[in-house]
Order: structure tokens, then sequence, then C-alpha cells
């Protein structure tokens, strides 16, 4: 890992339906994010469809995991969603799927500071102390 290079954020989303309103402004809030923390941009994934709607079988997710894989010998990684929602509204699903990103040594970390970080503490806005997340 390089101390130099700033980390990676790789933006990841979902949307289920054709109107993209919503979509494009979470977008917006996640570029305003990595740009206000001085991160590099690692790429945006976005599974669409019925794909959006599943909690085992999201291909860009996988991609995106590919991809920060790709770069474990680079800078520091984050999976940045807008809220926990765009992994799954699921609690489960959205345990399994911060754990893969935990796995490939990055964290995941939302546009309002939230985060899950690879020791597995959990950091909520508002909280002076973090726990351990429940994945």
């Amino acid at each position: 890992m390089t101390g130099n290079q700033p980390t990676l954020a790789f933006i990841y989303d979902r949307c289920a339906t054709k109107n993209t309103t919503e979509l494009e402004r979470r977008l917006t809030v996640c570029a305003d994010y990595v740009s206000s923390h001085g991160w590099g941009f690692g790429g945006w994934w976005r599974d669409d469809g019925d794909y959006a709607l599943t909690n085992d079988h999201r291909p860009a997710f996988d991609t995106l995991l590919r991809a920060m894989r790709a770069t474990a010998d680079g800078p520091r990684r984050v999976c940045l969603i807008h809220d926990w929602d765009r992994l799954s509204r699921d609690q489960a699903a959205r345990g399994v799927m911060t754990r893969r990103v935990l796995l490939e040594g990055g964290w995941v970390e939302t546009c309002t500071g939230e985060k899950c970080t690879p020791d597995g503490r959990y950091t909520q806005v508002g909280r002076l102390t973090s726990g351990p997340i429940t994945a």
C-alpha cells in the first residue's frame, strides 16, 4: 500500500426503476463526497432492474469487488454508497455485502460518514463510540 496515494472510492448504487432522477441525485452526492475528502475515483458501478432487487445476484457489485481486488497493492479503498439501503434494505443481505468488501481489504462508507471498517467497527453518525458490526 502506498501512503502517498489518495484513497480510491468505488461508488456503488442500485436502481430498479427506469426513472433515474433520484439515482442521478444520489450519484452527484457521492461525487461531491469523494471530492470533499480528496479521494480518487476508482469507478462507478450500478445494478439495474431485477438485479437491483435481488440480494443474491448483483453483477455490478461483483465487478466492483474484482476492481477493488485488482488494486489491493495500491491505495486504501472504500466502497462508497449514498446510504445503507443502496446495498440492500434487508439487514442480513447488507451485512453479507459489507463483509465481502471488508474481505477485499476495503471498507464501506455512506455519504453521511457512517462506515464499517476492516477491523469490523461500525461507526454511526452522531455517536462518539463505535462497536463491532453484527454482519
